[in-house]
């Protein structure tokens, strides 16, 4: 049985790997969900999303030459953070501000 783009699968998690984790699908065949693709936020320790024996419901984003790719992602984006353009640029302003000021601090340590 091929999987089809877009199929919603199950399977349970039987490798994990520094960049993704290994699921056995309910027909034998093995999917690779990306660490990317595991969460919407930032995963830095894959073992804190998902465990060996988990069983996973993914989506198949690609089939080709007998490799299939999954995701885990939720089908809607995640809503923005930021309810109006204003309060979005106030907050990109203040991270950008505080990045250029570490910048300026660590030039100035460098002239010295």
């Amino acid at each position: 049985m091929s999987y089809t783009v877009g199929e919603s699968v199950n399977g349970v998690v039987s490798g994990i790997t520094s960049y993704g984790a290994f699921v056995r699908l309910e027909n034998g065949e093995t999917g690779m969900v990306h660490i990317s693709k595991l969460s919407a936020d930032f995963v830095s320790d894959i073992h804190s999303v998902i465990k060996l024996g988990d069983s996973v419901t993914a989506k198949v984003i690609s089939n080709q030459n007998g490799k299939i790719a999954l995701s885990m992602l939720p089908d809607t984006p995640p809503a923005p953070k930021c309810a109006d353009f204003e309060s979005m640029l106030s907050a990109y302003k203040a991270v950008s501000e505080a990045n250029l000021a570490g910048i300026n601090s660590r030039n100035k340590k460098k002239r010295r």
